[in-house]
């Protein structure tokens, strides 16, 4: 006797519907546009300001009599509130830099185009 073809499935288990798979142009869709750095050179000197107000603060502590853990603590704590407004500035100047890059420097690779010659 010859058998009937049978799926090899458990019983009582229902049938796995087949997933067709995502075209290539909506996963390209789908993924954001990549988003560019911030330009750090941009923020760098408001960073050493509030660099050079944290080794002040700490130095005062320190020739105060404080003992040296505590200054450093202390003086991160206080350069941290006392240059908040610097910290937004360098923020904002790193994000406004960093968003147009081709802007501010040109391409060096892209030839400016010629003139076209009057007559020809």
């Amino acid at each position: 006797m010859a058998k009937p073809k049978t799926p090899a499935q458990p019983k009582g288990q229902p049938a796995k519907p087949k997933v067709a798979a995502t075209p290539a142009k909506s996963a390209a869709k789908a993924r954001k546009p990549e988003i560019e750095p911030p330009d750090l050179k941009a923020a760098l000197p408001y960073f050493l300001v509030r660099i050079a107000v944290f080794v002040v603060l700490t130095m005062v502590l320190i020739a105060v009599g404080v003992n040296v853990i505590w200054s450093l603590l202390f003086g991160m704590a206080a350069a941290a509130v006392v240059t908040y407004p610097i910290a937004r500035i360098q923020k904002r100047v790193s994000r406004r830099q960093g968003d147009t890059p081709a802007a501010a420097k040109p391409d060096k690779a892209a030839k400016p185009a010629k003139p076209a010659k009057p007559g020809k």
